[in-house]
């Protein structure tokens, strides 16, 4: 969750890039392993979502976008706070696949299986270019600041325009952005995260993998109309 270099360690607190090779692969496991429950928690809301509780999610989305924000920031205030950084971890991807569901329900299960096939595939090959480039990607960290400030102000603009071309301009945009995210992380997380904040890294990554999927979900949704 961090957007920077710069930001310092609690103290006490070792950094992943100082530890040993077993112990950072342990660190690493357990936020991947994270990652993959979150995934299934997600998924979990997102089958609620899209069905049984689809008529209580979609009249009612701003609410749980509401609950979704709250969720994150009781995540970061816990995030050492064994059992506490769980419960919030999961909490929040269990919501923020019940609000996937309507839009997942819209358009269909082919084009939501298409979405999360390309959503996998490019994280996984980043994730590797991060791993075996070994390069620094915190140099991008002005950079993503700005896109994403450009993507949400565009979001709330297109909302009362309704452009579809600017729609589909925007879904491009953060497609690249969130790509770039996945890049900026994946550093982020073997270089400046303590051995304690495998539940922050898995977070930040969970976002990352949320954004480009809704990204490249709103692309199909979009050209399957056409």
């Amino acid at each position: 969750m961090r957007l920077g270099s710069t930001a310092t360690l609690t103290r006490g607190v070792t950094a992943v890039a100082s530890v040993s090779t077993t112990e950072r692969l342990v660190f690493i496991k357990k936020v991947y392993s994270l990652l993959a429950l979150s995934m299934v928690t997600a998924a979990v809301g997102a089958y609620l979502g899209s069905g049984p509780l689809l008529l209580l999610v979609a009249p009612n989305l701003m609410l749980f976008f509401i609950l979704e924000f709250a969720l994150i920031i009781f995540a970061s205030f816990v995030s050492r706070k064994p059992g506490l950084n769980m419960l919030a971890l999961f909490s929040f991807t269990t919501i923020s696949g019940l609000t996937l569901g309507p839009l997942l329900y819209q358009v269909g299960p082919s084009i939501a299986a298409e979405a999360f096939a390309l959503t996998a595939i490019t994280f996984a090959s980043l994730t590797l270019y991060v791993v075996f480039s070994k390069k620094d990607f915190s140099f991008m960290s002005g950079f993503l600041m700005t896109g994403l400030i450009v993507v949400i102000a565009g979001g709330i603009l297109n909302i009362f325009i309704g452009s579809p071309i600017m729609h589909f301009v925007m879904s491009g945009a953060s497609v690249l952005l969130f790509s770039g995210f996945i890049l900026y992380d994946t550093s982020n997380i073997l270089r400046y995260y303590g051995t304690d904040e495998h539940v922050s890294a898995t977070l930040a990554l969970y976002l990352d993998v949320l954004n480009l999927f809704i990204a490249l979900l709103s692309i199909l949704g979009i050209m399957s109309d056409d």
